[in-house]
């Protein structure tokens, strides 16, 4: 199943240990959707379990999402840790690669062939390749291109969503 789906959610990420990352009783989404449940109980007393969803950059208490929620979210990083908040303070993208970005310099600079080849070369999972284009609508555009050159014709649906919600928005 999870070479249907990409990797197991349930296997932590190896690139961070989220126990070191995560301080504070609040997290600032980082993904497009992120569900949690909540109890929630009618005039008659009865309680029941309902869905609810926040969205990128909403902040959510601990309290509200509870710990399992928590938990699932930080091993899938559907949060901004401690230093990527601290970022977006000071303006910055957090969700920006770091290191080189190829012989053009920035990746706002690189064509859609250059693009496809960092994407390649990075091995960049779904929502690195989306956030590559932060929030610049011509950039997405060309970051969609790229996934198509870098897939030979065939993105990755959760790309292709992503890219398109931001080239829509």
């Amino acid at each position: 199943m999870a070479e249907l789906h990409g990797q197991d959610p349930n296997v932590a990420d190896e690139r961070y240990d989220e126990a070191d990352n995560y301080s504070g009783d609040d997290r600032v989404v980082r993904v497009l959707s992120f569900a949690y449940t909540v109890a929630v109980e009618d005039p008659s007393g009865l309680k029941s379990i309902e869905v609810r969803e926040a969205h990128r950059g909403d902040t959510v208490t601990l309290e509200q999402i509870g710990l399992i929620a928590q938990t699932k979210g930080e091993k899938a990083h559907s949060f901004y840790t401690d230093e990527e908040r601290e970022a977006l303070e000071e303006g910055r993208d957090p969700d920006a690669p770091e290191g080189s970005a190829g012989a053009s310099g920035s990746i706002s600079e690189m064509g859609e062939y250059e693009l496809a080849e960092y994407i390649k070369e990075q091995n960049l999972t779904v929502g690195d390749t989306v956030a590559l284009a932060g929030t610049d609508k011509d950039l997405a555009h060309r970051v969609l291109q790229a996934e198509n050159i870098a897939t030979d014709g065939e993105p990755r649906k959760g790309v292709e969503a992503g890219l398109t919600a931001i080239i829509e928005g």
